[in-house]
């Protein structure tokens, strides 16, 4: 059953890496390329920095983000050992995300976003995954903390 579950996490996360890998390419093969969902909006964006645009040297940040990867998937293969199926998706989402947006640094030296919810800054899918996969797995690391 746990192999199960961790060939459907993993073919949920390859997908939605494929998914983000697709549109970076899409929109910088056309960067003039847009659309509008109401309060949704998709189009290329380059950040050079980190988060919500913060500015950051390359030549700190693409290391480190390498480093914290390799950290990452050490604890990934940990967490795999132990069989803890939730934890590993956490895991998973992050490490897929943060290797797509490092493929971008490593290939131009800048991250390529393209949802811009306009009250919020412009971010990728890739983002999302690293978001969601943290937030969830602090949840998570909270909620099962033994408190002695």
């Amino acid at each position: 059953m746990f192999k199960r579950k961790i060939i459907i996490i993993n073919c949920a996360i390859l997908v939605l890496f494929i998914v983000d890998r697709f549109l970076k390419s899409l929109f910088l093969q056309n960067p003039k390329l847009s659309w509008d969902f109401f309060i949704l909006k998709f189009e290329l964006w380059q950040n050079h920095g980190i988060a919500f645009g913060l500015k950051v040297l390359p030549a700190i940040i693409t290391p480190l983000i390498i480093v914290i990867v390799f950290l990452l998937l050490i604890r990934l293969l940990q967490i795999y050992r132990e069989k803890k199926t939730a934890e590993i998706f956490f895991l998973s989402l992050i490490i897929a995300g943060a290797i797509s947006n490092l493929i971008d640094r490593l290939n131009g030296g800048e991250v390529i976003d393209y949802i811009n919810l306009f009250f919020w800054p412009v971010f990728n899918l890739a983002d999302a995954m690293i978001v969601i996969g943290a937030l969830l797995w602090c949840i998570w690391l909270f909620k099962n903390h033994k408190y002695t």
